[in-house]
């Protein structure tokens, strides 16, 4: 059976395949788990393998190196090439409304849904909530039933697809 012992000195606890250490040593007598704790820098019939001390780097000698372009907000700084660039940009103040982008959900001065009708506005008041239970989802699809096939195919109907078919 070998001596296993951990890269940290005095740790207690689990360790690779189900080895348990205490302070630091554990024991096994599975090669492949030898294996891979030899590999890994763990210490097998002896003292652990010496840890190399960490070194600190200097921050006046550490370099950055660019990956990529570099960040750019359209409403600050557009450019001619930008697709579809913010409304206003670069002419109005860029966290204003003013400034907004035409192609996106909720962007300034458009509207982001179409206007609900009157009809739409009732049934919703109508509509039960979503936790309500099944026999409410179901009356209120029969009231929003246009045939008397689509009002007798309810019955049969999951809360799941009631919900998605008339809303929630």
């Amino acid at each position: 059976m070998a001596r296993i012992t951990t890269p940290v000195p005095g740790y207690s606890g689990p360790g690779p395949a189900g080895l348990m250490f205490q302070d630091g040593v554990g024991h096994s007598d599975d090669e492949a788990v030898i294996a891979y704790c030899e590999s890994a820098g763990y210490g097998i019939d002896g003292e652990p393998p010496e840890r190399e001390a960490p070194q600190v780097p200097d921050p006046r000698e550490v370099t950055t190196v660019q990956v990529g372009a570099p960040a750019r907000d359209a409403a600050v700084d557009p450019r001619p090439g930008d697709f579809r660039p913010p409304v206003n940009a670069g002419e109005a103040n860029p966290h204003g409304p003013e400034v907004y982008s035409p192609g996106l959900p909720g962007g300034g001065l458009q509207p982001t849904a179409p206007a609900v009708t009157e009809s739409e506005r009732q049934a919703d008041d109508r509509r039960p909530p979503q936790s309500a239970p099944v026999a409410d989802w179901k009356a209120y699809a029969a009231e929003q039933a246009e045939t008397s096939d689509e009002a007798a195919a309810v019955d049969k109907m999951t809360k799941a697809e009631l919900i998605k078919k008339y809303g929630g």
